[in-house]
């Protein structure tokens, strides 16, 4: 499926760039650093959050929620990092491998500094995303009958894009309501020299602020929450 997710990718952008040298300023061996960079992020993210919070409405409504809130540890960290699938770090080597494509098809070297950037950066999305995944689930604690994880599972592919090629409001919306563009977008532009030195130091920023907010939504909803045993 990794290989799948991947080559269709890879279509697209071939269908794209017969018709243009430059998708919303991006040159083809940038954007397969881009779609690499997202593939990275994909698997981190699929291995370490997306197993914990699938369909969290319906574990609020069986009262599976409970048995997690006696625990002597963080609440938090059980429902959204507790539990892992390994093999979806499948995505990661592949995600490398076409960064590597990527580099090598725009002719480019990056320096330590790109890659230090990259790295921060991802760090950052990965963040993001997690907190993000967390309040979109946090919703339920209100209103168990709402699902939304396919809306979360529909926006998440917005990031597999560079945010420029998306018209306003939605590129202000992704890059600093729902900031997706941490996910793919700035990484593969420090990677590929586009970036300031001022963006990683932002990102941890918004990072910070990200992870304060999810613990004070968390807090709140379990304030609101009642057990379904009780």
């Amino acid at each position: 499926l990794t290989v799948l997710n991947i080559a269709s990718g890879f279509v697209v952008l071939s269908a794209v760039y017969t018709q243009t040298q430059a998708l919303g300023g991006w040159g083809l061996g940038e954007v397969i650093v881009l779609l690499g960079t997202f593939q990275v992020v994909s698997g981190i993210f699929t291995t370490c959050v997306e197993p914990n919070l699938s369909w969290f409405a319906g574990q609020v409504r069986d009262g599976k929620l409970d048995s997690i809130l006696v625990q002597p540890v963080s609440s938090l960290f059980l429902i959204s990092l507790g539990r892992c699938e390994p093999l979806a770090l499948s995505q990661v080597a592949m995600g490398l491998l076409v960064v590597g494509l990527g580099l090598h098809d725009g002719g480019t070297l990056p320096s330590w500094w790109g890659v230090l950037g990259w790295l921060v950066l991802i760090g950052v999305g990965l963040v993001i995303a997690w907190a993000s995944r967390v309040l979109i689930a946090s919703v339920s604690l209100w209103v168990p009958s709402i699902e939304l994880d396919v809306l979360y599972s529909a926006l998440w592919q917005f990031g597999r894009y560079p945010v420029e090629v998306y018209r306003q409001p939605l590129r202000f919306f992704l890059t600093y309501v729902l900031p997706f563009a941490f996910l793919a977008t700035f990484p593969a532009r420090a990677l590929t020299g586009r970036t300031s030195l001022l963006l990683p130091l932002l990102g941890i920023a918004a990072a910070c602020m990200a992870i304060v907010m999810v613990q004070l939504v968390w807090k709140a909803g379990l304030r609101r929450y009642t057990s379904a045993t009780s």
